[in-house]
């Protein structure tokens, strides 16, 4: 399937109507989701719909180019739009429980050839107006690896050379209670959130129970400003567009998600998924004012 020119002008006709299509179909439009890919066995899911075309930005790929299958023929429109970015639109609603496979080409930034695959899946609540596509591998990390936690801040603190003035730095230990959710026997807790200047990095840290759960495999998360006392009006479009680092010890996961901090906000939600069912989703994460 060539990618049409009239695609983007149909994107630019149709991204100023989507947030109020996507209100009268009770679909949320939502955008600065992160797809988490690198993980075969689950593949980043996109949530598309007819009559919203969705911005796909590739965090770590340059000139992407769609290679669909026969299946998306007459289905599916994708077109480039810019050096990182595509723009998909279904012609109309996938079926309930259908996934269409879109294979994603490119090059990383070290000039390798480099294919991602999204899962296109339509949902009744939900459609991404805009999303972010990461791509993350789980490396093994041990105890041993927390002793560059030092090492690193001192590298961040001495990134702003001599002379500069130092970083604006807060930290916060969350109360492991207060910010700890189960789910289908996972336990998600938030371990630090810091502050470092214009960025946030919130840490979670992600339990399995051998005996009675399933692997967890993270393929979408959404980081969002504002608290659970906020009404859903105002807390509407704060959604940040997070990087992510990963790593992983037996039933143990550890993700690191960094996002941009929004002038003025000091209290966050983050929203976990994966290829199923359980959703693990943490609130009232803050950092000092």
């Amino acid at each position: 399937m060539r990618p049409r020119p009239c695609l983007l002008l149909l994107w630019l006709l149709l991204v100023s109507t989507t947030a109020a299509r996507a209100q009268s179909s009770e679909r949320v439009s939502r955008r600065g989701t992160l797809l988490v890919a690198g993980q075969p066995e689950a593949p980043p899911v996109l949530y598309v719909a007819a009559g919203t075309v969705t911005r796909v930005r590739f965090a770590d790929l340059l000139e992407p180019r769609a290679r669909p299958g026969p299946e998306l023929q007459g289905r599916v429109e994708v077109a480039p739009l810019g050096e990182g970015s595509l723009v998909v639109s279904p012609l109309r609603d996938l079926a309930p429980g259908e996934r269409l496979l879109l294979p994603v080409t490119g090059r990383t930034k070290a000039g390798e050839s480099l294919t991602l695959t999204l899962a296109l899946v339509t949902r009744e609540d939900a459609v991404d107006a805009e999303a972010w596509v990461s791509r993350v591998l789980l490396q093994q990390v041990d105890a041993a690896d927390a002793n560059e936690l030092g090492a690193v801040a001192s590298r961040l603190l001495a990134s702003h050379g001599p002379g500069a003035p130092p970083p604006r730095l807060a930290l916060d230990i969350p109360d492991r209670e207060q910010v700890t959710t189960y789910v289908g026997g996972i336990r998600a807790s938030a371990v630090s959130v810091l502050q470092m200047d214009g960025l946030l990095f919130v840490t979670v840290l992600i339990q399995a129970n051998w005996f009675h759960s399933t692997p967890w495999r993270l393929i979408r998360a959404r980081l969002e400003a504002g608290c659970r006392q906020e009404s859903r009006e105002k807390a509407r479009d704060k959604s940040l567009p997070p990087r992510i680092a990963s790593g992983a010890s037996g039933q143990y996961q550890l993700h690191a998600f960094i996002a941009p901090l929004p002038e003025g906000a000091h209290c966050f939600s983050l929203t976990l998924e994966e290829d199923g069912p359980r959703t693990l989703r943490l609130e009232g994460l803050k950092v000092s004012p």
